[in-house]
């Protein structure tokens, strides 16, 4: 196995966790609801505390980076994400339960930003659509286990069902360790103006403009539609086996996504992908029935896994574009896709609150309109296949 191969199998299974983890939650929303007698904006915040610091982790990893590397950045993430599992297991109270939820999203951010810039990095060009490709299929191998985990401690409780996902991330920090440390990045200057050149990049645009499409609207989704189903009486059971389904298909399509992304070019491939996910909110605005709603959730699975392995070789091509290096994109990426799963719940649920659920999903694809004008800009110059 090739040095570079070892760094994204230590990444993807970190990536594994962290989609475990986040996925595990999501089934279990009307049972946290229930037991610690939530509004819907009290869920959101629950959702909402995962992602909610990761934008300063980000931009902080784009500087930690160069100066103490991919490696030791991701085995201190694995310790806090192991550790703040077992507080998250044992939670006595909402509080408890968003702080925990807190603290494993500062490890997630290191995962997205420093651990992504580890594998692109080392992966040679010609190579990183297939890397991220395999990245985002084990991404979905955890997406496949969370649901199933949420369902375990719905029928076991939360102590043992997250107990086996602090177990996971503890194996994960040993193939973290057995991976190379990589060649080094450069230190690359100040922060503010690497930030203010990827930004100019049409192509590190484009990149974030994908992020931003997929967290507005998956973080609507993730909580409106498990609510929705089990306030008609569907258990978690059925809504954990939903989303592990489309796991399943996001895992067997992620690398054959990777080698699309490489042949095709990450541009028309975002722009195909980003328009799909766009569309979801108009189709839930009408009001699914039942098995609507479950199908929604088991598509969501692989399309959210092929526009994942476009936008990194996207954002890879920015930086080098840009003549920056790759952590100050995937920082940029990390902060978008936090932002957004942070405030795209939240807001939306603000807005069911005075109105309607089916005004939040309209909403929540007009903020997508100028994210596609983005792509759209990037699709159209003849370099842009070369992405």
């Amino acid at each position: 196995m090739p040095p570079h191969r070892r760094i994204t199998i230590g990444v993807g299974l970190a990536l594994f966790v962290d989609a475990a983890l986040y996925l595990a939650v999501l089934p279990l929303l009307p049972h946290y609801a229930h037991r610690f007698h939530l509004s819907t904006p009290m869920v959101a915040l629950v959702v909402a505390s995962y992602p909610a610091a990761s934008p300063l982790i980000s931009l902080a990893c784009i500087r930690l980076v160069p100066r103490v590397g991919g490696k030791p950045i991701a085995l201190v993430a694995g310790v806090v994400m192991t550790v703040a599992t077992v507080v998250f297991a044992f939670a006595p109270n909402v509080e408890t339960l968003v702080v925990a939820r807190f603290l494993q999203g500062v490890a997630s951010g290191t995962v997205w930003t420093a651990s992504m810039a580890w594998v692109t990095h080392n992966a040679p060009p010609d190579e990183r659509g297939r890397e991220s490709g395999i990245v985002m299929g084990l991404l979905s191998a955890g997406s496949i286990a969370g649901p199933l985990v949420g369902a375990f401690a719905a029928w076991a409780g939360t102590e043992p069902g997250f107990l086996i996902v602090a177990g996971i991330s503890a194996v994960s920090l040993v193939a973290t360790a057995l991976a190379p440390r990589g060649s080094p990045v450069s230190a690359g200057g100040s922060i503010g103006p690497a930030l203010l050149a990827a930004i100019r990049s049409p192509l590190a645009r484009a990149a974030v403009a994908m992020a931003l499409i997929d967290t507005t609207v998956f973080g609507t989704i993730d909580l409106f539609v498990p609510l929705r189903l089990g306030h008609i009486g569907t258990s978690t059971l059925v809504i954990a086996l939903a989303i592990t389904a489309g796991a399943i298909l996001g895992a067997l399509v992620g690398p054959p996504g990777g080698r699309l992304v490489d042949r095709a070019g990450a541009g028309p491939v975002g722009l195909a992908t980003g328009t799909l996910i766009a569309a979801f909110p108009l189709v839930l605005a009408l009001g699914l029935p039942r098995a609507g709603l479950l199908l929604m959730l088991v598509i969501g699975g692989p399309v959210f896994t092929v526009a994942a392995a476009a936008m990194y070789p996207l954002a890879s091509a920015g930086a080098d574009a840009a003549g920056v290096e790759h952590v100050v994109v995937t920082g940029l990426l990390g902060s978008s896709w936090a932002v957004g799963f942070a405030l795209a719940p939240v807001l939306a649920s603000l807005i069911a609150d005075v109105s309607a659920e089916s005004l939040a999903f309209l909403a929540s694809s007009a903020v997508c309109l100028p994210l596609l004008f983005v792509l759209v800009r990037v699709v159209r110059p003849p370099g842009a296949r070369g992405a």
